[in-house]
């Protein structure tokens, strides 16, 4: 027994030593050699109880077989259920734990032996099915329990994601619970508005200082997801433009328990916008109304109730001279000054005025609501006139350079009830049109006669084009005389439009249009054409009197490219000599463009080109340029004579211009001598000098000018 004691003792404590070791170091042995030492072992601690019994039943009275069968019974169900997840060591383990004492039961032959030794074998049998039982019930438990741990595992998983997605999300998140209590928030939300969780996890939304953005969240709660986009303040004083979507949160009742809003900071693009929305409405250089603003103003005020009621003026203001000093002077300094001319013109407008750059050199002012009547309204119009003009008197000082500018200005009375936008900038531009051409500093009114005026210079434009094709347009020539016995010099070819329904329309009426449309240049080539055929076929026919013809030359033709290539080439091909013809070009014109024309100008006086100087006098820097054109006519414009009868400062101006010609080496003509007491006071004045005008002769048609000078 002693023996038995030791080994049993000694099994045991192996046991419990491998069972210390795996929890140190399972990785000891393999899960399949430690399997192996746990059912060695176990079953050897059956066979040594088993052991026991065999050896002790026999020896033993009734009562101590009982005792040993029930503990037999007890230790077998006992391993039966601690072992039943391996059903192979369970049943080995009470197999040998039971069948040899049940045999050896069985075998003693007395009446209760094999009562006790039945009853075991039916327990084996019951613990047997047991085992397998339990076996299946662990392997669907386990199964169970795999699913149960797998749907944890993922529900753990998908609860680590949504909040790492709560606390880690690029927008701010809070949530509050039905009393408008916040409840949780994440880092973005903290982040916006520069707070820390406590300070704002309990708080009530009510107690937020901006009340705006409560309103969606309450709703929500009742209503369904609700947004909120606009300005916010937040607890720290700093202005934003949010994007808040609120939306409620359910439990598994499907009742709200809370509700849930997101927020985007969207103050850079609204701030974006408002600049984008400001640009398009604006003029990028003085930060005036654009032509798109100028439209969104006359919108909203023809939209107004007084416009039913009230007469509003429109000003449209044109820089005179500006694309002189722009040209001259660069366009950066032509920019500050636009810039400049903004800052005096918004000191004059009131705030519900409108003040715009339509482009270019040109602004408009609106007074809306000027007066009840036409004539308010006008006075009205007169005063803000006089301060627009004494605004430019002062002289404009840009990088030292002192500017003196004045302006043009066209002025529409928009009747009440007049919506169509369209037609008052039409308006507009043709009083505009109207100052521009009556002169400097000029105002002009809109009225329904300036339209018709408009529409007529307009179908005249267009037939014009149509009037080269159709020879329609004629030259006529103007003796040009000598003074001092009106002799014949030479002549001055005039072109005139003879319109197949309003007759002959002389060039102030037709040239400027011609200017403005380009097609000046056209005419200007179908002049010289003609000129040289006609000095062609007088030559041919004998009757050649005259040193030269003269022919007017816009600048712009001469900025054409090759223009002195082509010009000459037209002498050759008519085989006429450079000395017969003789180029007119307007003081004003060479001026504005003088340093681009220069050089052609050049080359055709080296190829013996002779160039005159029309309307002198009437340019701005006339002296200045006398010396640097080098001309060979001084032609001095017919404004100078008509005051020669009565004034003597005239005469003394006329006086001066000749003498100053004289002295610079040129052949001085006279423009619009019409009698004779003009033409004794010029002769005594210097009686060298040449002459044209109504006194000696009108402009001829060719045959007349042949039938009475050739």
């Amino acid at each position: 027994m002693f023996l038995w004691y030791a080994a049993i003792l000694s099994i045991s404590l192996s046991r419990l030593y491998d069972s210390y070791q795996y929890r140190k170091n399972p990785k000891k042995y393999s899960l399949l050699q430690w399997h192996r030492k746990i059912i060695i072992k176990a079953w050897t601690t059956a066979f040594l109880i088993s052991i026991l019994a065999l050896f002790s039943i026999p020896v033993l009275d009734d009562y101590y077989q009982i005792f040993i069968f029930m503990i037999l019974i007890g230790m077998s169900g006992g391993v039966a259920n601690s072992f039943s997840a391996d059903r192979r060591m369970a049943l080995g383990y009470i197999v040998i734990l039971l069948l040899p004492v049940a045999t050896e039961i069985m075998l003693l032959q007395t009446r209760h032996t094999v009562i006790i030794g039945v009853l075991l074998i039916l327990h084996f049998i019951t613990l047997a099915n047991s085992i397998f039982y339990d076996h299946d019930i662990d392997l669907v438990m386990k199964k169970k329990n795999e699913e149960i741990a797998k749907v944890q595992s993922e529900l753990h998983d998908k609860q680590e994601v949504l909040e790492l997605f709560f606390q880690q999300a690029p927008i701010g998140i809070f949530t509050y619970n039905t009393n408008l209590d916040i409840t949780d928030c994440n880092q973005a939300f903290l982040e916006l508005f520069g707070l820390k969780k406590n300070e704002i996890v309990g708080i009530s939304l009510n107690q937020l200082p901006d009340k705006r953005p409560i309103e969606p969240a309450k709703k929500a709660l009742t209503d369904g997801m609700q947004t909120y986009i606009g300005s916010y303040k937040s607890s720290k004083n700093y202005d934003y433009w949010v994007e808040a979507k609120c939306a409620p949160l359910y439990n598994r009742e499907h009742k709200v328990f809370g509700g849930m809003t997101l927020i985007e900071d969207k103050t850079k693009e609204h701030n974006a916008l408002k600049e984008l929305q400001y640009y398009a409405l604006h003029d990028s250089l003085t930060s005036l109304n654009n032509r798109r603003g100028f439209i969104k103003f006359m919108e909203q005020m023809v939209s107004k109730k007084e416009h039913q009621k009230y007469y509003s003026t429109l000003f449209y203001l044109d820089l005179n001279q500006f694309k002189y000093i722009n040209d001259s002077l660069g366009h950066s300094l032509g920019d500050k000054l636009l810039m400049a001319v903004a800052k005096r013109l918004r000191m004059l407008v009131k705030e519900d005025n409108n003040l715009t750059r339509m482009g270019g050199d040109e602004f408009i002012i609106v007074s809306p609501f000027a007066g009840e009547s036409v004539q308010k309204t006008k006075v009205q119009a007169e005063k803000c006139i006089q301060k627009i003009q004494e605004n430019f008197d002062k002289p404009f000082v840009i990088e030292d350079v002192s500017l003196h500018i004045k302006t043009s200005i066209g002025v529409v009375i928009i009747e009440p009830n007049f919506n169509n936008i369209e037609e008052i900038v039409r308006h507009a531009d043709v009083s505009m049109y109207q100052a521009k051409k009556q002169g400097h500093e000029f105002i002009s009114y809109y009225n329904k006669q300036l339209d018709i005026e408009r529409k007529k210079i307009f179908n005249l434009q267009h037939e014009l084009i149509s009037a080269l094709h159709n020879n329609e347009l004629e030259l006529y020539y103007q003796p040009i005389v000598n003074i001092r016995d009106d002799s014949l010099r030479a002549a001055e070819a005039l072109i005139r439009w003879n319109h197949p329904k309003q007759g002959i329309i002389m060039p102030k009426d037709f040239i400027p249009m011609a200017i403005e449309s380009g097609i000046i240049v056209n005419i200007g080539w179908w002049v010289l054409d003609t000129v040289c055929r006609q000095i062609k076929e007088w030559k041919k026919e004998g009757k050649w009197k005259v040193k030269y013809i003269s022919l007017n030359i816009n600048a712009k033709q001469l900025l054409k490219n090759n223009f002195a290539h082509t010009f000459l080439g037209k002498l050759s091909e008519y085989n006429i000599d450079s000395s017969n013809i003789k180029i007119e070009i307007t003081e004003t014109s060479l001026i504005d463009n003088f340093e681009m024309t220069q050089d052609v100008i050049l080359e055709l006086q080296k190829n013996g080109i002779k160039c005159a100087i029309d309307d002198f006098g009437t340019g701005y820097s006339s002296l200045s340029y006398l010396k640097k054109l080098s001309f060979s006519v001084l032609k001095i414009d017919r404004e100078f004579i008509f005051d020669l009868v009565s004034d003597k400062e005239s005469i003394a101006l006329m006086r001066t211009m000749i003498s100053i010609g004289k002295e610079l080496h040129y052949n001085v003509v006279i423009e619009g001598i019409e009698d004779e007491i003009q033409k004794n006071i010029v002769k005594e004045i210097d009686n060298t000098v040449s002459y044209q005008g109504y006194f000696i002769s009108p402009p001829l048609p060719e045959a007349e000018f042949k039938k009475r000078y050739l």
